[in-house]
């Protein structure tokens, strides 16, 4: 049964509850075997006291002793203590196969889940949270479910069992250990019920998961850290997260340590009540020997059976903890998806890409896009350029429907990309980012991402085609050499030709590519835009560019600016029109100009645009040309 599948979700611990429930049968044989094993453990403390009795009834008269009754009270005792170690055993095997398969479904659901949520779900929380509740607030409920469930149906019923044995052995030492419980509980609800307790538990979650996201943060540009000579106290964020965590600990501390050390004092001094209670009957007692068992009963039970309920008390804490981590989790798994239409279309009518008065904003208030239009025709390149956060990424998702437009429409294929189901959409669509992620697998399977079904003789030539079958022959097991994430034994432009080769091997019609030679070599760059030129044949190209010389031949130029096309043609009229892509182009070939050592104006002829004009085809070996 998933534990997604609910039109109406609980809260709390009626929430926790509910999760266990999806596998109560293991558990209901977990806490009945947990009561069995609360009995077998309070069985020797009777022995105990039978054996008191028995040897106290013939302390003057050691012969008349029932050396047999002591012998099996003795055996009996270990027998106990025996089975309570295996029923024990089987009640935490119990208790964990169903949580480690709650903590599988539940884990397999919130996966299943991210990856069907708009990526503006991931804009708006830091991986690091993410991470928080996946690992830690899904392993709580493991926590709960394996250990706390039999733990607590253990803590009721061993204290239980010996409160009432004590009633039934003297009514009135009884009452002095009742009353030392209910003392200390009442100062433990006191600090537990003060105004406000809520909002801190929340804090806490708060406070933890900002520390994890600056400690992610940390790690992954501890490079960038070492380059700038940047220790952790430099590193603000960080040492403000983590002091901050600090100091709200302290403060919860200090709110509550003398409450709770009371309490523990109160729990712990049970003999200290107990033994003038006992001396007080003892001396009015008919019989000082037949008294004194059960002075020796209570002295051994009394100061311990409280113990159990403290691991009560201990799991009301992680208890807090875990119903703030299912909220967590929660309000991932009720995200609201984007939308898959009922009947999806299966097949476009052609490769086109067409955006119709399409207006996008991630916070619904401060528009990317605005009133955006043009249409890319099936095997034409159409490039778009503009300044840093004018939207020509957004563009390039959106194409992909990482989110759906807040006005307008997207047609692929002439059809409007809401009817598409995502996974047909898909199919279609291949991109190519500047920043691309190497999954912990072989080399093989990476490129393979591309077209899960594909041979590896296929693999291979996609990987000839992206210019990176040569390096990869060069590796220590070549194709199946392990990469870690981030592409750990991969450079930049290797990662590149590897995303290059999956693009290649999906052989989707419409190609998104994201400036995706930005952080790319001279030589890389070189070996990438050769590998372009396969990837493209035939297809309609989206391409994100900052290098102006690489799209100079594209069908059409959308320059980007604000959120609006500003400007639209190709590489000659748009220089022709002297607007913003005149001056970027004026600006951009400038720049190549820059050189570390000063030359003389008169060493080199023309103007800076007409040179600039007839440079990118001996600077890059390929641009986006058709071949």
């Amino acid at each position: 049964m998933s534990v997604t599948n609910r039109k109406k979700r609980k809260t709390g611990i009626a929430r926790l509850i509910e999760i266990a429930g999806t596998k109560k049968w293991w558990l209901i044989g977990s806490m009945i075997l947990a009561v069995a094993a609360a009995i077998a453990q309070f069985m020797p403390y009777i022995a105990v006291y039978m054996i008191l009795g028995e040897l106290a009834a013939h302390a003057a008269d050691v012969q008349y002793l029932d050396k047999d009754l002591v012998w099996r009270w003795g055996f009996f005792s270990l027998g106990a203590i025996v089975a309570y170690g295996i029923l024990t055993y089987a009640s935490l095997m119990l208790s964990h196969i169903a949580a480690f398969n709650i903590l599988y479904e539940m884990r397999v659901a919130i996966s299943r889940k991210l990856a069907r949520l708009p990526l503006g779900f991931f804009t708006k929380r830091a991986s690091g949270e993410i991470k928080k509740i996946m690992s830690e607030d899904v392993e709580r409920i493991e926590l709960f479910v394996a250990h706390h469930i039999p733990d607590m149906t253990a803590a009721m019923v061993f204290p239980l069992l010996m409160l009432g044995y004590l009633f039934y052995a003297d009514w009135r030492l009884a009452l002095v250990v009742l009353l030392i419980f209910v003392l200390a509980i009442a100062l433990q609800a006191s600090m537990m019920l003060r105004p406000g307790q809520k909002k801190q538990y929340a804090d806490y979650h708060a406070a933890l998961g900002r520390m994890n996201a600056s400690i992610v943060e940390y790690v992954r540009g501890i490079q960038v850290v070492k380059v700038f000579s940047r220790s952790m106290d430099n590193f603000q964020r960080l040492k403000g997260d983590i002091e901050g965590f600090r100091d709200f600990c302290l403060v919860v501390t200090r709110k509550f340590a003398l409450t709770y050390t009371g309490f523990l004092t109160l729990l712990s001094s049970t003999i200290l009540f107990l033994v003038p209670a006992s001396v007080v009957l003892l001396l009015k007692a008919p019989s000082y020997a037949g008294y004194l068992p059960t002075v020796f009963l209570f002295l051994i039970l009394g100061g311990g059976m409280f113990f159990p309920l403290l691991k009560l008390l201990y799991m009301s804490g992680y208890l807090n903890q875990n119903t703030l981590g299912v909220g967590l989790i929660d309000d991932i798994l009720k995200q609201a998806e984007i939308a898959e239409p009922a009947r999806g279309v299966l097949r476009l009518n052609d490769a086109s890409v067409a955006f119709c008065d399409v207006t996008f904003s991630y916070d619904a208030e401060n528009p990317v896009l605005k009133n955006v239009s043009f249409v890319a025709e099936p095997g034409t390149i159409t490039a778009l350029v503009g300044p840093s956060g004018a939207g020509k990424s957004t563009i390039g998702m959106l194409t992909a429907r990482f989110w759906d437009v807040c006005a307008g429409e997207i047609r692929i294929g002439g059809i409007p990309i809401g009817d598409i189901r995502t996974r047909n959409l898909m199919d279609h669509v291949a991109l190519v980012f500047q920043d691309n992620v190497m999954f912990f697998d072989t080399i093989e399977e990476n490129i393979r991402m591309g077209n899960k079904t594909a041979s590896f003789e296929a693999v291979a030539a996609a990987a000839k085609a992206a210019r990176c079958h040569g390096f990869i022959q060069l590796l220590s097991k070549g194709y199946q050499t392990l990469v870690g994430e981030g592409g750990t034994y991969l450079s930049g432009g290797e990662q590149q030709r590897i995303a290059l080769a999956r693009a290649i091997l999906k052989d989707a019609p419409i190609v998104v590519l994201d400036e995706a030679t930005a952080y790319a070599d001279p030589e890389n760059e070189g070996k990438i835009l050769a590998a372009f030129g396969r990837l493209i044949q035939g297809k309609t190209v989206l391409v994100i560019a900052h290098r102006l010389s690489t799209i100079t031949n594209a069908d059409q130029i959308l320059v980007v600016d604000n959120g609006i096309i500003a400007e639209q043609g190709r590489h000659a009229e748009l220089l022709a029109k002297n607007g913003l892509y005149s001056r970027m182009w004026h600006t951009y070939s400038q720049s190549r100009e820059w050189v570390l050592t000063p030359r003389k104006d008169s060493d080199r002829s023309g103007t800076t645009d007409e040179r600039a004009a007839n440079e990118p085809a001996d600077l890059y070996p390929c641009d986006f040309r058709r071949h």
